[in-house]
């Protein structure tokens, strides 16, 4: 009797075992499991976060490149609708430039006040080869506290200005005339632009010995002829 009572206790204790043996096998399973998912949570979250942050930057990009793009719109609107004081108005209708045009980093260019209420502009050819003008100088004033908005118009059309060949050493010149008041502005420089280019030339006001002095230009503004042989 006593055989079958141990035999009885072992396969109790042997159930047991396996029970306990089978339960800790799905905890570990389970707990596997849960690290994994929150490890993919996590992972999910992450790619989520950048995903979100790259699409933010890209957002932000694209809004920038938006608010350049309108404001680059918007001046060139207001640019063709109404040119800046000081440049030569008008100046979309110009003729394009041959391609033999003088450049303005084989001229050089002074400014001279010739008398009240009148200044020219004269550009030498200082490069090696010969090149044409045909045109106005597109102008922007300076003075002592910095650039200067005076309105400038043109004498004649563009399309109808002479054609003619600057040599090396040759020169060319432009006349302007203007309102010259004791109470106008004092000007004593100006941006000078070539006909077909867009850098400008930066002479200042001198006197016809070559001294430097300020011209006054009323805000009338500034009446230019086009360039012509200098004499």
């Amino acid at each position: 009797m006593r055989r079958p009572l141990i035999s009885v206790v072992t396969v109790l204790l042997l159930a047991g075992a396996a029970g306990c043996s089978s339960s800790g096998a799905e905890e570990e399973a389970a707990g596997i499991g849960s690290g994994a998912g929150a490890g993919a949570g996590a992972g999910s979250g992450a790619d989520s976060a950048s995903a979100s942050a790259s699409g933010s930057g890209a957002d932000s990009g694209s809004g920038a490149d938006l608010s350049s793009s309108s404001a680059d719109a918007s001046g060139g609107g207001g640019g063709a609708s109404s040119p800046p004081a000081g440049v030569l108005f008008g100046a979309d209708s110009l003729p394009s430039p041959a391609a033999d045009h003088c450049r303005t980093k084989n001229l050089t260019a002074v400014a001279r006040g010739t008398g009240q209420g009148r200044a020219s502009i004269v550009i030498t050819n200082t490069g090696t080869g010969s090149c044409t003008v045909r045109g106005f100088p597109s102008l922007l004033f300076t003075s002592g506290t910095g650039r200067t908005e005076l309105p400038v118009d043109w004498a004649g059309s563009a399309t109808e200005a002479e054609k003619f060949t600057l040599a090396p050493g040759d020169s060319a010149s432009a006349a302007l005339t203007f309102t010259d008041l004791d109470e106008c502005e004092s000007v004593t420089g100006l941006d000078v632009v070539p006909p077909g280019e867009s850098r400008p030339l930066t002479p200042a006001f001198t006197t016809t010995s070559g001294t430097k002095t300020a011209v006054r230009i009323c805000d009338t503004g500034v009446r230019v002829k086009a360039f012509s042989p200098a004499r």
